[in-house]
């Protein structure tokens, strides 16, 4: 028998319902504006008979889960943001499984990967100021040669920064979320304290009382974390702050073909940050990976080496206008595509873009990696830097 397993991405709840494939259509009229009779009814006139008590039964075991949005699942999210807001730090949450959780450890690990380098020798340093970071947030097995590649070269500008802002792939967030924390994030390497303040001005000029609803996500969201371990290392012995915002889907944009900047809150958004780049000295990063394709993705096509090469010429183009600092550029190749690379990067990559548009960037490191056991899967990940004129 087939099923649909269900389950809560955000943490909320650690439970899962494995749905079988004849009560699926349940799903589609369980919008809380209906009881399990007039559920019955409503699929009897699509021919679907299905008995009254499995209905029920179907809909007790997602609400014992966690699984419905009623008042039991606002009730425990509720508590589970209390107590999140509540401690002195957001917990490395993905320690001991992507890297190693004390600073020995992770300093051992982090040389050991700048020196596997096969080109050893320094690049040359730019003579303009480091501004903005697009890292990958693959897990470092995969990704260590790109993180120690960007790093190695970003370390040699890093002396006066005394803020990050860092712009993180929310990969459970919503359409065009925006979702700060005032939770500061741990590192092997210590604490990284959170600007309060700076949180507290990006609320004010979003203006939303929504704009914390997703702040649970920060809790298990990787792709701030595994940036922000690298960086601390590099900055270790520095008296940093922090600006962690993760950021939602732009898939509306793509589908309409509208560029972001024409909403809002996006625009609203670069400004705020813009304003709180120039108070301080500040380095911008962009925790996103590139392309996500084959059949682990919903593609039907393996990736061998002509499509491996294919694709690698169309991210090189999205490179490209990395390197030109070209955010609408970017964005434009991702809607003519349909986005069928599915950037997983796509909205925190545009922001930066965005708010260091007059700059010029060089990317030093592209790779794909294997996404399936097979190899007909890929994820594509780079580095780049991103310098004052």
């Amino acid at each position: 028998m087939e099923f649909l397993r269900l389950e809560d991405p955000s943490g909320i709840t650690d439970a899962a319902v494995e749905v079988p494939r004849e009560l699926l259509p349940v799903l589609y009229l369980a919008d809380g504006t209906r009881t399990p009779l007039t559920i019955k009814g409503a699929l009897l006139f699509q021919g679907i008979i299905l008995d009254v008590n499995k209905i029920t039964a179907l809909l007790c075991q997602l609400d014992e889960a966690l699984l419905l949005e009623n008042g039991q699942f606002v009730k425990v999210k509720a508590e589970k943001l209390n107590s999140y807001r509540q401690r002195p730090y957001r917990a490395m949450s993905h320690a001991g499984s992507v890297y190693p959780q004390n600073a020995t450890s992770m300093g051992i690990y982090i040389e050991e990967s700048l020196g596997s380098l096969e080109d050893q020798a320094d690049a040359q340093i730019e003579s303009s100021d480091l501004v903005g970071i697009v890292s990958p947030h693959i897990d470092y097995g995969r990704g260590y040669r790109t993180y120690a590649r960007l790093w190695k070269q970003a370390s040699q500008s890093l002396a006066e920064i005394d803020q990050i802002i860092v712009l993180g792939t929310d990969h459970n967030g919503g359409i065009g979320s925006i979702t700060p924390t005032k939770q500061s994030y741990a590192t092997p390497f210590g604490t990284l304290a959170t600007n309060e303040d700076a949180v507290d001005k990006i609320a004010s000029a979003l203006g939303s009382p929504d704009i914390f609803n997703d702040e649970l996500h920060h809790l298990s969201e990787h792709s701030i974390e595994l940036s922000l371990v690298w960086a601390h290392y590099f900055m270790r012995d520095r008296n940093l702050t922090v600006v962690p915002i993760l950021c939602g889907s732009f898939q509306n944009f793509v589908v309409e073909g509208k560029d972001p900047y024409l909403d809002q809150d996006v625009e609203k958004t670069v400004n705020i940050l813009n304003e709180l780049r120039r108070q301080r000295r500040t380095l911008v990063i962009a925790a996103g990976d590139l392309a996500h394709v084959g059949p682990q993705f919903g593609d039907e096509v393996n990736y061998g080496d002509e499509e491996l090469a294919a694709l690698a010429s169309k991210d090189h183009n999205t490179l490209s206008t990395i390197d030109r600092v070209d955010a609408k550029k970017f964005f434009e190749l991702s809607v003519k595509e349909s986005d069928s690379r599915r950037i997983c990067g796509l909205s925190c990559i545009y922001l930066l873009l965005r708010l260091l548009e007059g700059c010029n960037g060089k990317t030093v490191s592209y790779e794909q990696c294997p996404a399936d056991q097979r190899g007909s899967s890929v994820v594509s990940i780079a580095g780049s830097l991103l310098y004052t004129e």
